[in-house]
Formats: C-alpha cells, sequence, structure tokens
C-alpha cells in the first residue's frame, strides 16, 4: 500500500463509511461516476486516481492533494471554500471548478498568510504552480 492509498483508507475510515458509500457520496457531489471497486484499487496502492478524482478527493474531505499524496502531513490547510457538504464554492452546477475574479482570490490569499494558514514554503509552491500553468497555457496545452 503507498502513502496515498494509506492516506485515503484512513480518511475514509475516520468517516465510518464503506467504499461504496464513498462512491455514492462523491459521485453526487461531484457529478461522476467513479466505483467502489476503483477507490479500493486506489486505497490498496493498485491504482492511482488521475489528478482530477485526486482533485475531487481532496476537496472531499477538505484537504489538499498535497496532504493525500504525503506531503504537509502535519498541516491540513483549509481555504475555507470546501466542506463535506453540498456547500462547495469552486464547483459550477456541472460540477467542474471555477475559480473567482482574481483579485478576490489575491485578497484570499494575502488574507491565508497573514493569519499563519499558509507558510512561505506553501507560497513558494504556488509560486511555482503558477508558473508551470502559465507554462503549460503559453504551449498550449490545456484541452
Amino acid at each position: 500500500m503507498n502513502i496515498t492509498g494509506k492516506i485515503l483508507k484512513n480518511l475514509r475510515l475516520n468517516k465510518n463509511i464503506t467504499l461504496d458509500q464513498l462512491a455514492d457520496e462523491i459521485n453526487e457531489m461531484f457529478k461522476i461516476s467513479i466505483t467502489g471497486s476503483m477507490l479500493s484499487k486506489w486505497e490498496t496502492g493498485k491504482a492511482n486516481p488521475i489528478y482530477d478524482h485526486l482533485i475531487r478527493l481532496a476537496s472531499y474531505y477538505n484537504v489538499t492533494t498535497d496532504f493525500l499524496l504525503g506531503f504537509n502531513q502535519d498541516e491540513k490547510l483549509d481555504l475555507g471554500t470546501t466542506t463535506t457538504n453540498n456547500n462547495n464554492n469552486n464547483l459550477d452546477t456541472n460540477g467542474k471548478f471555477r475559480c473567482s475574479k482574481k483579485p478576490n482570490n489575491i485578497k484570499r490569499l494575502v488574507k491565508l498568510l497573514e493569519d499563519d494558514k499558509i507558510t512561505n514554503k506553501d507560497v513558494v509552491i504556488l509560486k511555482d504552480l503558477v508558473q508551470v500553468l502559465i507554462s503549460k497555457k503559453h504551449k498550449n496545452l490545456y484541452r
């Protein structure tokens, strides 16, 4: 079992739900089709979730993808935008991720930094991520 599998299993067991119950909740929340069998393979390390599913799992459990991948195990970053209820501000009605206006996002990031909810290391990671996204956008790698 890999670290991501162990983390996914622990999160599910902490919610005291079965694989099929988890699949049903995720499918309903994100309008996708994940099976209990897929979740089992991810938990046992026989397969890995694709990035889109990893994002959805992180949103469902209210953790970061870094946390699911085994980074930042000591801290859970709570952006205040995702919950385990259907009150998910980052999803549109089709279950696709959307972003608010850039100035609002910048204000939120500054507030998180001021409140010590993100560290300078997190800021460096975000900076690198933005550079990758800009590079992909420039090279027209988005589908």
